[in-house]
């Protein structure tokens, strides 16, 4: 069965940041150069019993010798985490993990998946979600929005808690 018991807000900040250190680590740090993993999504970022994250999966990951230049390629990866750019010019380069990354961390924080297609049109896809709430905050609509929004698994009322922190950033 599924279990579904909610990560507390520290074992989520312990694997975000240990997975962007996995990241940097690839893109800055490697002997060898800069390796783009192409598959960066939660299925790959491996945790330990303590939740201490491990980014695996390497089956899609390219060696880029010059590093920020993009070398045309294939699109490659899952939808809902490919950058828009990559996936338009084919032209990869580490700035496509880090978008993939940046869905990973808007998944632990709202709970949500990057591709819901149980959700109602215009939910389903996690970054058209996000970019939705970013335009009506903009335009002022927030407070007619935030009825529908809830962010699973964090209690807004709860002032410690990340959604009560994310919520007033918003209002």
């Amino acid at each position: 069965g599924h279990n579904h018991d909610t990560l507390q807000w520290s074992a989520r900040q312990k694997i975000a940041v240990g997975a962007a250190r996995g990241l940097r680590y690839l893109h800055e740090e490697c002997r060898v150069g800069c390796i783009v993993h192409r598959d960066m999504r939660p299925n790959n970022i491996l945790l330990t019993h303590d939740f201490e994250p491990l980014v695996g999966d390497f089956g899609l990951a390219r060696w880029q010798p010059d590093g920020d230049r993009g070398v045309e390629t294939r699109v490659i990866g899952r939808f809902g985490y490919l950058a828009p750019e990559y996936a338009q010019s084919g032209q990869i380069t580490e700035k496509a993990d880090v978008y993939s990354f940046g869905v990973v961390m808007v998944e632990l924080i709202t709970g949500r998946k990057a591709m819901d297609i149980s959700r109602p049109k215009g939910q389903q896809c996690l970054t058209e979600w996000v970019l939705n709430l970013t335009y009506f905050r903009y335009f002022g609509c927030w407070r007619a929005m935030s009825s529908q929004i809830r962010l699973s698994g964090m209690n807004s009322r709860d002032p410690g808690s990340a959604s009560a922190d994310l919520l007033k950033q918003l209002e």
